[in-house]
């Protein structure tokens, strides 16, 4: 199996002629490979899924003898850890995202606009993308993983475009992306058809084990504790049916992932507000109602005083979005996604942002001294995914405020809403 250390000379020249746009089966390519060096990326950890690296290469050019340096980010599997690198291959990760960035983005790219970086190279265990720090994106959010008004109005935009391009690449092709691009949206988060004994079921079982440890701390539950402790599991659980293709209303590509880490701004020189975004990380990507994507990006970062305020203004900000960019390509919206059912989609599914920032939360958010514990080792991570899960969250919530803040603001907004109000 090839690391991101084994690449060849012949795939370092394909992917540079890709980046230049020439055609990869012709071999005069008009520059020489001078070298090139994989290094650890400074500003961004390894992340659960993987690790990031740096592609330096040194080209000299055969028309004006210039020496140019080019710089690609790279994701590959964790390397040496062979616990992780056995559950990313059961969880079917590295392979779906592959798949997405081959075959599912370009034409969605082509068909509305950019969403994603573009993607030079791509095998069983190794992405390398364009470097979108050389162009200015950054993270938006801090350690509380929050964004802000204008950065959330950004993402829509191109959440948008990524929902309205499936639309229009599957009129123009007259066939479901779910039928030609199967391997691209196979459900690997929540499947349903798997045994209680799969990882992804017991994940979810241990997750919601740390939350309802978390409800036992929290005070207004006290005199509702065993009800709530009793029905939590199954509320949460219909994260399993929401994320099936739908039968009743329009499906299109989502991302699945819409945590803050996953959406790259780019601001202009002076301001704190973005131009654009990119959103990166396609491994859970799927085939269902676009609604799941828009109520999980205006969930997962942002508090619920935040959503009182503004919830109904952004939801209104993505259909405009949506509506636009299918009207440029001469589709009715009504014809798709009538404003009506949309609507009634958000109402249908719209536990699923509170469901999904409690499963995201309860790891993204942990505070370093935790996180260094789960991935600096082979048994660090053992550990998170099997018996050491509570202790380790139970320690940060009690212990940082910044984590037991967030997580009691998402588990009030859903246990109230969601478990004792049904």
């Amino acid at each position: 199996m090839a690391t991101a250390l084994e690449l060849s000379p012949t795939e370092i020249r394909g992917l540079c002629q890709r980046y230049f746009h020439q055609d990869v089966s012709n071999s005069d390519t008009g520059f020489d490979i001078v070298n090139y060096t994989l290094k650890p990326t400074s500003d961004a950890p390894a992340g659960y899924l993987g690790s990031h690296l740096y592609l330096h290469v040194t080209l000299k050019l055969h028309n004006s003898e210039e020496v140019r340096q080019l710089t690609f980010f790279s994701k590959s599997a964790p390397v040496g850890n062979e616990s992780r690198m056995e559950y990313l291959e059961d969880f079917g990760v590295f392979e779906k995202e592959i798949a997405v960035y081959q075959n599912v983005l370009p034409d969605l790219h082509k068909a509305c606009a950019e969403v994603a970086p573009k993607c030079y190279y791509a095998d069983k265990n190794l992405l390398i993308f364009e470097n979108l720090a050389d162009q200015g994106y950054r993270m938006g959010a801090g350690r509380d993983g929050l964004l802000t008004y204008e950065q959330l109005h950004c993402c829509l935009k191109t959440l948008a475009a990524m929902h309205a391009g499936s639309i229009i690449q599957e009129q123009r092709t007259g066939q479901k992306i779910a039928q030609s691009q199967p391997k691209s949206v196979v459900e690997n988060a929540y499947p349903s058809d798997v045994s209680p004994e799969h990882m992804r079921m017991v994940n979810f079982q241990n997750a919601c084990l740390v939350l309802k440890e978390f409800i036992k701390l929290i005070p207004k539950y006290q005199s509702k504790l065993d009800y709530v402790l009793e029905n939590f599991t199954e509320k949460m659980s219909f994260i399993f049916e929401a994320v099936k293709t739908s039968d009743v209303y329009q499906n299109t590509i989502l991302h699945g992932d819409l945590w803050a880490n996953n959406i790259m701004f780019q601001y202009g020189r002076y301001g704190e507000v973005p131009l654009q975004c990119r959103l990166v990380d396609f491994q859970l990507a799927r085939y269902a109602p676009p609604v799941l994507d828009v109520l999980t990006v205006l969930t997962i970062p942002t508090s619920k005083e935040f959503r009182d305020a503004h919830l109904s203004e952004l939801l209104a900000e993505y259909y405009r979005f949506m509506t636009e960019f299918l009207k440029r390509a001469d589709l009715d919206i009504a014809r798709f996604i009538p404003e009506q059912t949309f609507y009634e989609s958000v109402q249908k599914f719209r536990s699923v942002g509170l469901i999904e920032s409690c499963l995201f939360c309860h790891l993204v958010i942990l505070p370093p001294h935790c996180t260094q514990k789960l991935t600096s080792s082979v048994d660090g991570f053992n550990d998170f995914f099997t018996n050491k899960r509570i202790e380790i969250c139970l320690e940060a919530f009690n212990t940082d405020e910044l984590y037991r803040s967030r997580l009691v603001d998402m588990i009030e907004d859903f246990v109230d809403q969601f478990v004792i109000n049904v």
